[in-house]
């Protein structure tokens, strides 16, 4: 999903898109610094809620084991999940998160010299305990329910996304077609809740961070992940390409070690993380505040990697027309670089 609109409104503190907000200044794949330990570099899109961008807040930092001894970390932002890949395959960054449709494309395609592995899941859709990605319509709006979209405007960040798969499954569940019975419209996410109240659209998904606006403004949910799938399924990982992997893969188990320390410390330490969060990246603390780790954010305690049901995950993406052909992800996907719970 394109941070793109996040950064024009000047809710991050860099300028530049793929800027590091580096924890040694340094960016690149897998160098050595001085001291001769192994530097690391992870590329994330949206703040906060891709899970390792906390990574780059100094105070954080102290609070896991291995960071500074066993590797040193650079973090980078860029401003769509295909810039991360991009920069994977220039050997810029060693990690990035991605969403079920770009770990796809880019295993299928081969897009990273050697491809690439996912390490550790970011988090799930569709738990029943935890937020899903949900459509909104305006306050006072007749659209209630997926029918209701027969004529409307739905907006979606980008085509070809996970969040547009959403919407894809949810019209072809009433019978609808996207083209035909109803219009996508791609619009920046932050622009979502102006564009329901002017009239742009009539309807949008909402990822957790944005939709605290959408909470805030009364909106009405149309219809949410849960309505759609049975069970939960992983949508966003942290990757790794294979060649970073065997040249540096006990730096990465020990970035997988303090991955799961800082998960479990910022659970235990709610406030002083949404304070700090919400400070690093200027976004202001009561949107932090009305979603991260609350049950208004996703499902994301648990790391590792369910490989049935990402399975399960990619095998839909085909048969929505997302992804061209299916593969066993247990050849590019493994726990071996987290602890197991």
């Amino acid at each position: 999903m394109s941070f793109d609109s996040i950064r024009r409104r000047s809710f991050l503190k860099t300028g530049a898109a793929a800027s590091t907000i580096g924890l040694t200044g340094l960016a690149g794949c897998s160098s050595i610094t001085g001291s001769g330990t192994p530097e690391l570099g992870l590329a994330f899109t949206v703040p906060v809620e891709n899970f390792g961008s906390l990574f780059a807040i100094e105070e954080l930092q102290d609070e896991v084991s291995n960071l500074g001894s066993a590797y040193e970390l650079s973090v980078s932002r860029n401003e769509s999940t295909p810039d991360s890949l991009n920069a994977m395959a220039a050997g810029e960054v060693d990690m990035a998160l991605l969403t079920t449709v770009s770990y796809a494309s880019a295993v299928r395609q081969e897009a990273v010299p050697g491809n690439i592995s996912m390490i550790a899941t970011d988090f799930w859709d569709a738990h029943p305990e935890w937020y899903g990605f949900t459509i909104f319509s305006g306050a006072d709006s007749d659209i209630t329910e997926i029918a209701d979209l027969e004529g409307a405007n739905v907006g979606v960040n980008a085509r070809g996304t996970g969040t547009h798969a959403v919407l894809e499954k949810g019209i072809r569940q009433a019978d609808l077609e996207f083209g035909t019975d109803a219009e996508i419209v791609e619009l920046p996410f932050p622009t979502f809740v102006s564009a329901i109240n002017d009239g742009r659209i009539d309807a949008g998904i909402f990822p957790a961070l944005f939709a605290v606006a959408a909470r805030a403004e009364g909106f009405t949910e149309v219809y949410k992940s849960q309505d759609l799938w049975d069970e939960a399924y992983p949508f966003a990982y942290t990757v790794a390409s294979n060649n970073s992997l065997d040249e540096n893969g006990d730096a990465i188990a020990a970035f997988g070690e303090d991955l799961d320390e800082l998960v479990e410390y910022c659970y235990e330490n709610r406030s002083e993380v949404v304070s700090l969060a919400a400070e690093h990246f200027e976004l202001p603390e009561q949107v932090v505040d009305g979603f991260f780790l609350t049950n208004n954010d996703y499902y994301r305690q648990d790391i590792t990697i369910d490989i049935e049901r990402l399975q399960f995950a990619i095998d839909e993406l085909v048969e929505l027309g997302f992804v061209e052909e299916s593969f066993d992800v247990g050849e590019y996907a493994t726990n071996e670089y987290v602890p197991s719970n």
